[in-house]
């Protein structure tokens, strides 16, 4: 009889998308009986201060060092696998060694392009089998390593790059990226309405701030879209109290049609009765706008993985991404008076649509990992 898997996902903070992506297969592979699933941070747990340097300073690429981010983002996407890179896949390497002999997993798999992972099974020979959740709408090439068995991926787009770059198609799964299964369920729109209080006569547009609260202008463009509209405007304030305290004030003045919130546990539900969203384009609230079908205009998108998205999604007319502040509420306020254009982007986002993801993701690796062992045994 061959016995469960153990499995370690390795991921690392830097946003909050690779960490909820671990956390949703971890539930995933706990549905199909598998107990000993374990997530770890791994730069975090190999240099907890220097983490926390590491993450403040990737948080204000997104506000003030856009510049300097990108120039890293494509320094290190054309000269990965080169001398200049090799520190990469150093990085951690104490503390995954350790990791792995402490805990002697079946399986790895890495949702954030931790370059260690695969480099040490290389240098090892580890016995582990080794698969990645590619999360985001394009490539980079840090997530690549000859020694990762199967890469699992958002679109057919991504799947070709992939192949570009020497992989054989067997190792590449369209599987879509995973997301809490509660955006692929259906709330009473009723119910919704009633927990938050909303206002089922008006339009709803929903704006969100990220987890962290680095989406600019929102101040501004809340205040223009309630004066120059009757549509009620949600605002999912993530952890920027500063903004959460000046929206506060301008609810006083339209305590009928604004809406606003800190962070909110079950996010999904205000995606339910949304008729658009305006945020930024990170690659798991674009997966979950997917699952809903809510039309997005993409804000400020930064140089790197969030520009990359945000292109594919334009391209695909399933968002509109925008710089400037003025035409986000001219594009905005459009949308909502033409649904014939909101109808075209719903069904751009059905098409790219992957269902059920953590399950397909989950239930390949287990006949994945068994298969092997079948084989083993048989020799």
């Amino acid at each position: 009889m061959i016995k469960q898997p153990k499995i370690l996902l390795i991921t690392a903070s830097f946003g909050n998308g690779h960490y909820q992506v671990s956390n949703v297969l971890k539930h995933a592979f706990e549905e199909f009986g598998v107990g000993t699933v374990q997530v770890h941070d791994l730069y975090a747990e190999a240099y907890p201060r220097w983490n926390e340097i590491a993450k403040f300073l990737y948080k204000q690429a997104f506000t003030y060092g856009s510049f300097f981010y990108k120039h890293f983002f494509y320094f290190m996407d054309k000269m990965y696998g080169t001398k200049a890179t090799h520190w990469y896949v150093k990085l951690g390497e104490q503390r995954l060694e350790a990791l792995l002999q402490t805990e002697q997993p079946d399986i790895v798999i890495t949702t954030f392009p931790v370059g260690t992972v695969p480099e040490w099974r290389k240098k090892t020979k580890g016995k582990f089998q080794l698969y990645t959740i590619v999360t985001d709408y394009c490539l980079h090439r840090t997530w690549l390593h000859d020694e990762i068995d199967r890469y699992y991926v958002a679109t057919e787009e991504v799947k070709h790059k992939i192949l570009s770059n020497g992989i054989p198609i067997e190792k590449i799964y369209v599987s879509g990226i995973p997301i809490r299964k509660e955006f692929e369920s259906i709330k009473s729109y009723g119910d919704v309405i009633q927990t938050y209080k909303l206002d089922p006569n008006r339009k709803k547009i929903l704006i969100l701030a990220g987890a962290q609260g680095v989406v600019k202008n929102i101040k501004w463009i809340t205040s223009r879209l309630l004066r120059e509209s009757d549509t009620q405007v949600i605002v999912v304030c993530g952890r920027n109290e500063r903004l959460y305290n000046q929206l506060q004030n301008i609810q006083t003045m339209y305590k009928h049609q604004l809406k606003v919130f800190g962070y909110v546990e079950h996010i999904h539900e205000l995606y339910e009765v949304a008729d658009v969203m305006i945020t930024k384009p990170g690659g798991i609230t674009l997966s979950e706008a997917i699952a809903k079908k809510l039309p997005t205009i993409l804000y400020k998108a930064v140089p790197g993985q969030e520009k990359e998205n945000s292109m594919f999604f334009d391209i695909k007319g399933a968002s509109i991404v925008l710089r400037n502040k003025e035409t986000v509420v001219q594009e905005t306020l459009h949308l909502l008076s033409h649904s014939n254009k909101l109808d075209k982007m719903r069904t751009a986002l059905e098409n790219l649509y992957k269902k059920e993801s953590s399950h397909q993701i989950t239930s390949d690796i287990l006949h994945s990992f068994y298969q092997h062992k079948v084989a083993q045994n048989a020799n």
